[in-house]
C-alpha cells in the first residue's frame, strides 16, 4: 500500500468509523469493553501498518462506514471495497479476440476489489481493584490515557461545546489521592508483568507514559491546581512522562508550577480558529478569548520548550483556510498544531451533521505536514497524545517517503 492510499485509509477510518462483525465484537468485548461505549474517549484504539488509530465503533454514524472490522482466523482485519479505475478499452492489447472481449467486459465500467488490512491492538492493562480499572486506556503502546473529570463548568444549557460528547458520570473529579493510589498500583503491576496481549497470550513490558485530560471542573484555574496536585503525588513514585491537557488558566503562573512539579508537556486546544465562530460552537469555553490562548501557549513554550506544547483544531466544521492559517501561526510560536476531524457522536449537539470529509482531512494534514517540517516540530518529541497521533494524520503526513506496506 502506497503512502497516499494509506493516508486515505486512515482518514476514512477516523472520519467515518468502522462497523464490526458479531464474532469480532464478541471476542473483543471481553478484553476491550470500552471499545463499544459511545463518545470520543471510548473509541477503539488500533494499529494499522504501525500507525495508531482511534476509531469509532459504537456511535450511529459508524454504522454507515465502508469499513468493517472482522475476524480472520486468529487475527483481525479491516475489510473494505475499493473501486478499480476504468481502463480505456481501446488501449487493451490481447493475443486473441476472445481474450480481448473478456478484458473489455471486465474493465469497461470499472470493478471493485476487496481490500483486507491487518489490525493490531495494544493489549489490556492489568486490573488494580481501584477506580481506574476501565478508565485507564492504552491509546498507543505504553501511552496510558486517563480522564479524571467528566464534570465540566461548560456542560450546561447554552454553554456546552457543540462537538463535545462527554457525559458527566460524576459531579467532581476523582479525588487526587484515590486516583494516584490506582496509578501507583497499576505501575507496580506493569513493572512486574507488563501489558497482557490476548492475541499471543503473552505479557510485554513497555516504557509507559501518562496523558491526562477531561472536563474543566469549576474553572481552568481550579483544574490546573488539581493537575498540579496529581503530578506532585505521581512524582513521588514515578518518573514517567506526563502530559496534561487543560484549558489555559487565567493565572499563567500555574503553567510554570506544572512544569516545576514534573509535568513534561501541555495541550491547550483552541479548536475553532475564528473567534466569532468559536462563540457560536463553543459558547462557554469561548469566554477564554483567542488572545489569551496564544499568550498562554507562547508562555508555555518558554517554559516547556519548543514543540512541547500542542493545540487541536477541528476539521469539518470551520473553513479549511482558517485552520491552515492558525496552524501556521501556532507553529511559528513553537506550538505543535493537530487537526482532528469532526465526528458526529450520538451524544453531541451536532450529531446530525456530516463527519469531516476524509479527502479534506488529507488535504489539510498534508499542508500541516509541510508546516511542521518548516518549523522543525517533530511529532516524536512530545510524549502523550501528540506522539501517539491516533486521532489525526499529521504525524503520518510529516513523513515524506513514499512508503509501501
Amino acid at each position: 500500500m502506497k503512502r497516499k492510499d494509506f493516508l486515505k485509509l486512515k482518514a476514512g477510518l477516523l472520519c467515518n468509523g468502522v462497523k464490526i462483525t458479531d464474532d469480532a465484537k464478541k471476542e473483543l468485548l471481553s478484553v476491550y469493553p470500552h471499545f463499544f461505549n459511545k463518545g470520543f474517549i471510548h473509541a477503539a484504539n488500533i494499529s494499522v501498518f504501525g500507525s495508531n488509530i482511534c476509531v469509532s465503533v459504537a456511535d450511529g454514524y459508524s454504522a454507515n462506514s465502508q469499513f468493517t472490522l472482522c475476524r480472520s482466523g486468529n487475527d483481525y482485519k479491516i475489510m473494505y471495497k475499493e473501486k478499480i479505475p476504468a481502463i480505456d478499452i481501446n488501449c487493451i492489447t490481447t493475443n486473441t479476440e476472445k481474450n480481448s472481449k473478456s478484458q473489455k467486459n471486465s474493465y469497461q465500467n470499472g470493478q471493485y476489489k476487496i481490500i483486507k488490512v491487518p489490525v493490531k491492538f495494544f493489549g489490556a492493562l492489568p486490573e488494580t481493584g481501584t477506580i481506574i480499572d476501565g478508565m485507564a486506556q492504552l491509546h498507543a503502546p505504553g501511552c496510558i490515557n486517563i480522564w479524571p473529570s467528566s464534570a465540566c463548568c461548560y456542560d450546561s444549557d447554552g454553554l456546552k461545546c457543540k462537538f463535545c460528547s462527554l457525559d458527566k458520570d460524576r459531579n467532581a473529579p476523582i479525588p487526587a489521592d484515590q486516583l494516584v493510589n490506582g496509578i501507583r498500583l497499576l505501575f507496580e503491576k506493569l513493572d512486574k508483568n507488563g501489558v497482557y496481549h490476548p492475541d499471543t497470550k503473552t505479557f510485554k513490558k513497555e516504557k509507559y507514559m501518562l496523558n491526562m485530560s477531561g472536563g474543566t471542573y469549576r474553572s481552568p484555574d481550579h483544574m490546573a491546581d488539581y493537575y498540579l496536585d496529581l503530578v506532585k503525588k505521581i512524582r513521588k513514585f514515578s518518573l514517567c512522562d506526563i502530559t496534561i491537557e487543560l484549558a489555559p488558566p487565567s493565572d499563567l503562573g500555574k503553567l510554570k508550577s506544572l512544569k516545576d512539579s514534573g509535568c513534561n508537556a501541555v495541550i491547550m486546544n483552541i479548536e475553532i480558529a475564528d473567534q466569532t465562530l468559536r462563540t457560536e460552537i463553543c459558547p462557554g469555553k469561548s469566554r477564554i478569548n483567542y488572545d489569551h490562548y496564544h499568550r498562554a501557549m507562547r508562555y508555555a513554550v518558554e517554559i516547556f520548550g519548543h514543540g512541547m506544547v500542542s493545540s487541536v483544531l477541528i476539521g469539518g466544521i470551520q473553513p479549511q483556510e482558517d485552520i491552515i492559517r492558525e496552524c501556521e501561526l501556532l507553529a511559528s510560536e513553537g506550538v505543535f498544531p493537530t487537526i482532528m476531524p469532526f465526528r458526529p457522536f450520538d451524544n453531541c449537539e451536532l450529531h446530525g451533521f456530516s463527519p469531516c470529509s476524509p479527502d479534506a482531512l488529507v488535504q489539510m494534514s498534508e499542508q500541516l505536514g509541510q508546516i511542521l517540517r518548516k518549523y522543525r516540530l517533530s511529532p516524536k518529541k512530545q510524549p502523550g497524545c501528540t506522539e501517539c497521533g491516533g486521532c489525526s494524520i499529521e504525524n503520518d503526513c510529516y513523513e515524506t517517503k513514499e512508503f509501501v506496506f
